[in-house]
């Protein structure tokens, strides 16, 4: 049997290292490829509707320079104002296929800490500005909460893993 082929628009090696965490633990064997793509939208998108804009256009993009793969998947994180103003952060993947298929799902929302609710009011990119935090924190759960912010790993994984599952079995949704 042929295996599948996936298109991957970024070259994050945490990103497609996620991903080949969720196929391993789904057990499915596809041949990865990864492509530098544009996102089409902002560095730090801000809003769920940019966030999931980026997503579609990273898939769409990898599709576009893949004709031979199966299908193509795009990951984007991103905030969102919601209650009381303040940022949540989550992610947004899309798979699209040859096939005009497509599928996104959303991560759960996390309530960003005051500290980075001030760096992305203040418009400074959340990534460049992480260590200060980690050198303030002491206890395990800050701890946790700073490596979640900084490598975004439940997010991406979370989305991952619902868009991947709905995509293969979509007939059943």
């Amino acid at each position: 049997m042929k295996k599948l082929k996936i298109v991957v628009g970024t070259t994050s090696a945490q990103k497609i290292s996620y991903l080949k965490e969720v196929l391993k633990e789904l057990r499915i064997k596809l041949v990865i490829k990864s492509v530098e793509v544009k996102s089409n939208v902002s560095d730090q998108p801000i809003t769920s509707n940019e966030t999931k804009t980026g997503s579609i256009n990273r898939a769409k993009n990898a599709l576009k320079e893949n004709k031979d793969a199966d299908f193509a998947l795009g990951v984007e994180v991103g905030y969102h104002k919601y209650l009381k103003n303040k940022y949540e952060m989550f992610c947004w993947v899309t798979i699209l296929d040859k096939h005009g298929h497509k599928i996104s799902s959303q991560s759960h929302r996390f309530l960003l800490p005051e500290y980075h609710q001030e760096i992305l009011s203040s418009g400074k990119f959340l990534g460049d500005n992480l260590d200060e935090f980690s050198k303030k924190v002491k206890d395990s759960v800050g701890k946790y909460m700073d490596n979640m912010i900084r490598h975004r790993k439940p997010f991406i994984m979370s989305a991952l893993r619902d868009t991947v599952i709905k995509y293969l079995k979509k007939e059943e949704f």
